[in-house]
């Protein structure tokens, strides 16, 4: 039970009490010997005054801030009920506090004035004050309670679907099928929409705040909602059996879900429910298909347990889990062991209450221990706790009326495994290096990397002495999410730390190319190539002619990794040099350059022909090549090709073979030849049949 659900039953009680002691008088109930200011009657808190009373006939009353030096700040229940003779009244600034019936029966008031400190109008504060027309709900207020306006001229003389009192909408036509809210609406009041049953849809705008308890209770018709993003509280029965509301998105900002906020909605199957979470209490959506028609034991709504199957003894919280709803495990008096994972923040109310669980590991992510989460857990012995003492003493263990004494009065055990001084270490166009602190007692290291919405592991480090590790292949000027979480090997399996995070951006400028080389080569052409650079998104290619560097390409894909230069020089060395560019908006970033340098092949001999010949020798002819060191001869002999003859000069353009037959035909072929240092690159062959006479 939640310290909000406590003070409503200590409020209850006192109302049944109030109730059985008031009068019907204009004095108010007289419980605490009150004393008398003017017409008003008070009652001394501390240092402050209740007003519990008035015994005045005047028309216009205004409620004095102070008396005996000390303000008033609180308004009691019935204080001003069935006072008919009053027709204003303004409440001075300090006021903090309207309580339940405050102006019940008023039926002459017209118009009141509230002050700025006013956060909260409770249950039927002007219950049935008729005439009731004029009155200012401050900025602060975030609470309209059950029946604040029933049977006031505010609500009932209003022709409109939507009722409202200034910014909070406080009733509505039962018999509307649509409504829209207005934009500008602060809150919806308890039980405004309550029992429309033919209400079929509401818009109700983004930057709502407030929702209060039963806001649409009892819509049967409602298929659909749109829950506004500026809540954070679905309040008690908010949305109890709506029938035939089949889904609910809950946006992300919503820390709380109080009990029977979806209960009774027969037709929910489906719950959007975010990671802002930080309580859901007991029933939330308790009834509904959402929760009844999961199969495995635990229940889930999003990363939280909703609910779980009687009489287990043991349970594994799926990896994610963020926390444990309240009352999830209460008087499961079989269970003993619980397997929590290292992403749990918040363990709500009673959550595990009179179990019998002997011994539990807490990971540091732990921020929150409710009410009694542990209450009646007497074999509870040993505490894990992966984190530090220190660590520990922050985490907010709610010890009210001394109900979790058995988690604190059990051996406690800090394992302290974290994970601390994670920080950059190095970056470039495509890798971050990541270091942190060396931790003793863990095994070793987890690293994640954020993909879009989802984190994907890229390292697992089994010592815990490597503190350094490089992610490469990343993007150049790109944002990156990383986090990291060390482990411990345990007699009950791997123990995880929670995560630290950090965030790193590679350098705009991207890496230079790598593995540049030649590809291929012919006699008028280069072709180069490199491997994919993944910090790119291009690269430009230039070509060096006489001192100047000139560009001769643009590849516009880092995924395409040659380029060819044609309309060369034949046997001609020729010096390239390639870089990566990153483009950023309209600016474009490079890397530095890598080179090469390569030649082309000479090209093949021209005006080859006889030149004579004889019974057993022929004479070969063919223009000089400028491109070439020199020529290569070959005559066929039978179906090969066998070398008859090197010439090492370009201008030698004759060949003679002799001591062949007579009258026989012989083919030959002839290629130019070029040396690149020690490496000989050859034209195509030229081919020629002649015949000896």
């Amino acid at each position: 039970m939640t310290i909000k659900r406590i003070l409503t039953v200590l409020i209850s009680l006192a109302a049944a009490m109030l109730t059985v002691c008031a009068v019907t008088v204009c004095a108010g109930a007289d419980l605490f010997n009150s004393k008398y200011y003017g017409n008003f009657k008070y009652y001394e808190n501390g240092n402050s005054i209740s007003i519990n009373g008035y015994i005045g006939d005047e028309a216009d009353v205004v409620v004095p801030s102070v008396i005996n030096g000390k303000k008033v700040t609180y308004i009691s229940p019935w204080a001003f009920e069935n006072c008919t003779t009053i027709k204003s009244i303004t409440l001075p600034d300090g006021v903090e506090d309207l309580s339940f019936n405050a102006f019940e029966g008023c039926s002459n008031l017209t118009s009141v004035t509230l002050p700025d400190s006013i956060t909260d109008i409770p249950l039927a504060t002007f219950l049935n004050c008729t005439n009731l027309k004029t009155i200012n709900i401050p900025d602060g207020v975030t609470e309209i309670g059950k029946d604040a306006f029933k049977g006031t001229a505010l609500l009932d003389n209003q022709t409109s679907t939507v009722k409202y009192a200034g910014k909070w909408v406080i009733g509505c036509n039962k018999s509307a099928s649509t409504a829209t809210i207005k934009s500008g609406t602060v809150g919806i009041a308890y039980g405004a929409f309550e029992d429309c049953s033919s209400l079929t849809s509401v818009n109700i705008p983004d930057n709502l705040k407030y929702m209060g308890d039963y806001a649409f209770a009892n819509c049967s018709s409602l298929a659909s909602v749109k829950i506004p993003t500026a809540l954070k509280t679905i309040e008690r029965g908010t949305f109890k059996n709506c029938s035939k509301l089949t889904s609910i998105n809950i946006p992300n900002g919503v820390t709380v879900i109080e009990s029977g906020a979806f209960s009774g909605c027969s037709k929910l199957t489906t719950a959007t429910v975010p990671d802002s979470i930080e309580y859901i209490e007991q029933s939330a959506f308790s009834s509904t298909p959402f929760l009844t028609k999961q199969t495995s034991t635990l229940k889930y709504a999003g990363n939280w347990v909703i609910g779980c199957d009687k009489y287990v003894t043991s349970v594994t919280l799926k990896s994610g889990t963020i926390g444990i709803a309240e009352s999830v495990f209460a008087d499961f008096t079989t269970l003993t062991t619980v397997i929590i994972p290292d992403s749990l923040k918040y363990i709500c109310d009673s959550a595990f209450e009179s179990t019998s669980i002997q011994l539990i590991i807490l990971p540091d992510s732990l921020k929150k221990v409710g009410w009694a989460a542990f209450n009646k857990c007497l074999q509870l012995n040993v505490v894990y706790y992966l984190g530090s003492a220190a660590q520990w003493e922050k985490i907010d263990v709610d010890m009210i009326g001394g109900y979790n004494k058995y988690l604190l009065k059990a051996q406690m055990q800090y394992l302290d495994i974290g994970v601390s001084g994670l920080n950059v270490k190095g970056r470039s166009g495509d890798a971050i290096r990541l270091g942190w602190n060396r931790n003793p007692s863990a095994d070793g290291y987890i690293i994640e990397r954020k993909d879009g919405s989802k984190w994907t592991r890229v390292a697992k480090i089994t010592k815990n002495s490597t503190t350094e590790y490089r992610i490469s292949g990343l993007k150049a000027g790109t944002t990156y999410n990383f986090r990291i979480k060390s482990y411990f090997m345990s007699s009950m399996g791997a123990l995880y730390s929670s995560y630290i995070s950090v965030s790193a951006k590679t350098n705009s400028t991207p890496t230079a190319v790598s593995g540049l080389k030649l590809k291929g080569r012919s006699g008028d052409a280069l072709r180069i190539g490199w491997t994919k650079n993944t910090s790119a998104d291009g690269y430009i290619i230039e070509m060096k002619i006489g001192s100047s560097w000139v560009r001769v390409g643009k590849v516009t894909k880092n995924s395409t990794v040659e380029f060819r230069k044609a309309g060369l020089k034949a046997g001609t060395a020729y010096t390239f040099r390639v870089k990566s560019y990153r483009m950023s908006g309209k600016t474009a970033y490079y890397s530095g350059y890598k080179s090469i340098s390569a030649r082309t092949n000479p090209t093949a001999v021209s005006g080859l022909k006889l030149k004579n010949s004889a019974k057993d020798a022929v004479r070969l002819s063919w223009t000089k090549n400028t491109s070439a060191d020199g020529y290569i001869i070959e005559m066929k002999s039978g179906s090969s090709w066998v070398r008859v003859g090197k010439i090492t000069k370009n201008s030698t353009v004759e060949f003679r073979k002799g001591s062949l037959k007579s009258k026989t035909s012989y083919s030959f072929r002839i290629k130019t030849y070029k040396m690149s240092g020690s490496t000989a690159l050859y034209s195509g062959y030229k081919t020629i049949t002649v015949k000896t006479k």
